[in-house]
């Protein structure tokens, strides 16, 4: 396919590696909500292959409030730790910062391990309104 994957992962399952051209593709997360307040969803278990491309992709359909501000971040867990009882968070990477209005948003990194992590989204302004749908992939 010679399109991004942006375009075609609407349809499709997560947690199904896919195969698009040469390369294999999986959904582990898509997140279709709206925000007015700081969220956190997961933690999730990303199948995380070695030399991968971890990548988001977020649609803003809608903003509103007074100078509103949306940050999307994943932090990583220790994965031991979590199968212990004891999940305390790792490192955070942020993946958009301070998003105010509406588009398409692109995030994508080469040779990152994310393998048990939350999706943290944090809102600021007054009345801080959003309508997202945040697609997480993970390409071999």
């Amino acid at each position: 396919m010679s399109a991004s994957p942006g375009a075609y992962i609407t349809s499709l399952q997560t947690g199904i590696w896919y195969r698009f051209g040469d390369k294999y593709w999986v959904l582990p997360v898509v997140i279709n909500t709206a925000i007015t307040a700081n969220t956190t969803y997961g933690p999730y278990v990303f199948p995380v292959p070695l030399q991968s491309i971890f990548g988001a992709i977020l649609t803003v359909t809608s903003v509103s409030g007074t100078s509103p501000t949306l940050t999307v971040s994943i932090v990583n867990y220790d994965l031991i730790a979590a199968y212990n009882g004891t999940p305390g968070s790792g490192s955070s990477t942020t993946l958009f910062s301070n998003i105010s209005s509406t588009g398409t948003y692109v995030y994508t990194a080469s040779n990152t391990v994310f393998t048990y992590a939350s999706i943290s989204l944090t809102v600021g302004g007054t009345s801080p309104s959003f309508t997202i749908t945040l697609t997480i992939y993970i390409r071999e």
